[in-house]
């Protein structure tokens, strides 16, 4: 049966640069057959009897994408328990003790702890937790993803190696049951291990739900490897095309055959070369402004790195890395440089995820070899500025330099924007808002630049401009419905803006 669906008398923002703006568009079998005005799209919707809705002066857009979610772990965010609030130690263990359930089986799972946010600038140590939970096991994850903290009972089942690299210690040697790197990565995988079939499926099918509603019908979805559980990219591959938005799978694992094996495009891009700022585990070569003897992590030697590219490259596969800190931005193209001087690749579009402290000869190394950035605006719009986590761990000068969006397209570099989910949640809107507002003003860019950042420049990144992006006859029939056009609204008003109505593959899959 075909499915006919015309919009009419709408404002329509179209992203492609040959025909900018138009009134009505004309959908069949999930494709975008005709745009222009309200009265030829009327006429022909009408010809072929397909459904017509009126969108009375709404502005429809391509179905904007979140370029980097965690779609697995933003998923179970909805069966944890949310410790974004709490302000202290003590709010952190009545939080817990509240709102934990009744099956003793169960672990205790906390997430979207910001210790910058707790009055002792630190989570609860592995004793602390024992007081209330002393034979349950507690698994507590940073807001930013980049440390787990857990009680001795949960220290005890994961059995690390006594000489195990991110095993937290108190000046006495006792483990505080704060982990990083392998350690937060080995206490991940068990704990991810242990769920369910069914608990991975809900978790995707809530985020993807969750994304629709916000007006993403893209998803570019960082899984697997060390961030959850290789046992999700099955589930995944198994409902993909069930989902009511577009998801790009990344598999974030080290083994490029495995990708290859499993007829992925894209491998990596979310492995960590580094870590966060929230976390000090950012790689810097100045010492944290908070702490003069951390300068942050690189978790990947050179070689490694280097081999992985050019590895992926040769299978023919997209890839790319994490890097925030200034030093893991100067691994990441150093490698990149010598990987594409061994196998040289004409459109390879390596990703570089965050790209958050660059410096100048950076920016313009990383538009010189062609890569691609994927980064959060709404990072320095919730967390820098003045008097924010950014500043305190970084001090004014580097924390101006936060995210400088407005030098990445001055030197070229194509440019995505995605929110981390659950970092900072799934919101087009907000992270457009964020790219024109940020902390401070000399990082803005405008609202039509910001827009590319979450349509046309986004289905760039992935490889993906030629079916989706913009409102172009041949492309998939992914939109957006807004109720006011953020080219038109004052800039501070942009976040004020809702979703009315998302449309993917020419089907309604949220109605406001």
């Amino acid at each position: 049966m075909e499915n006919k669906l015309a919009l009419i008398n709408g404002i329509g923002v179209t992203m492609d640069e040959q025909n900018r703006s138009c009134q009505a568009v004309y959908i069949k079998n999930g494709v975008i057959l005709k745009i222009g005005t309200s009265l030829e799209i009327k006429i022909l919707a009408e010809k072929e009897q397909a459904s017509i809705i009126d969108l009375a002066g709404k502005t429809f857009l391509p179905g904007l994408h979140d370029c980097h979610v965690h779609m697995m772990s933003t998923g179970l965010s909805a069966i944890g328990i949310d410790l974004y609030h709490c302000r202290s130690i003590n709010e952190v263990l009545e939080t817990l003790t509240k709102e934990k359930t009744n099956n003793h089986q169960e672990w205790i799972f906390g997430n979207r702890l910001d210790e910058s946010r707790l009055a002792e600038k630190r989570p609860p140590t592995a004793s602390e937790l024992d007081v209330c939970f002393k034979d349950r096991p507690v698994y507590l994850v940073d807001r930013g993803l980049h440390y787990t903290q857990v009680n001795t009972i949960a220290l005890e089942m994961i059995a690390f190696a006594e000489d195990e690299a991110g095993l937290s210690r108190d000046q006495a040697g006792n483990l505080t049951g704060r982990l990083h790197s392998q350690a937060n990565s080995h206490a991940r995988k068990y704990f991810f291990d242990k769920m369910t079939r069914e608990q991975r499926e809900t978790a995707i099918r809530h985020t993807a739900q969750t994304a629709v509603e916000m007006g993403v019908t893209t998803i570019h979805a960082m899984e697997g490897g060390d961030l959850s559980s290789d046992q999700d990219i099955p589930v995944f591959l198994d409902i993909i095309e069930d989902l009511p938005v577009h998801v790009v799978l990344h598999w974030c694992a080290t083994k490029v055959a495995d990708a290859v094996e499993k007829g992925l495009k894209i491998i990596g891009t979310d492995i960590l070369l580094d870590g966060s700022i929230g976390s000090r585990t950012a790689a810097f070569k100045e010492p944290y402004a908070d702490d003069q003897q951390a300068v942050g992590e690189l978790y990947y030697s050179d070689e490694w790195v280097t081999d992985y590219i050019e590895n992926a490259h040769k299978a023919g596969l997209q890839t790319g890395f994490h890097a925030i800190g200034q030093r893991a931005i100067s691994q990441v193209l150093n490698c990149l440089e010598r990987a594409l001087n061994r196998f040289p690749v004409a459109d390879h579009r390596f990703r570089i995820e965050h790209f958050g402290f660059p410096d100048q000869r950076d920016i313009r190394r990383a538009a010189s070899l062609g890569a691609v950035i994927s980064t959060q605006p709404a990072f320095t719009y919730l967390r820098g500025g003045p008097d924010s986590v950014y500043a305190e761990r970084l001090g004014e000068k580097r924390n101006r330099r936060a995210y400088p969006l407005r030098e990445f397209l001055d030197a070229g570099i194509v440019v995505s924007g995605g929110s981390d989910s659950n970092v900072t949640p799934i919101n087009p809107i907000l992270g457009i808002h964020a790219a024109v507002n940020p902390p401070y003003r000399q990082n803005a860019i405008s609202p039509a630049a910001a827009l590319r950042l979450f349509t046309i420049d986004g289905a760039f990144t992935a490889r993906e401009e030629k079916v989706r992006g913009s409102l172009t006859p041949g492309k998939a029939a992914d939109i957006t419905v807004l109720d006011q056009n953020p080219l038109a609204v004052a800039p501070d008003a942009i976040k004020d803006i809702e979703v009315m109505m998302t449309i993917y593959q020419g089907k309604i899959v949220f109605k406001k």
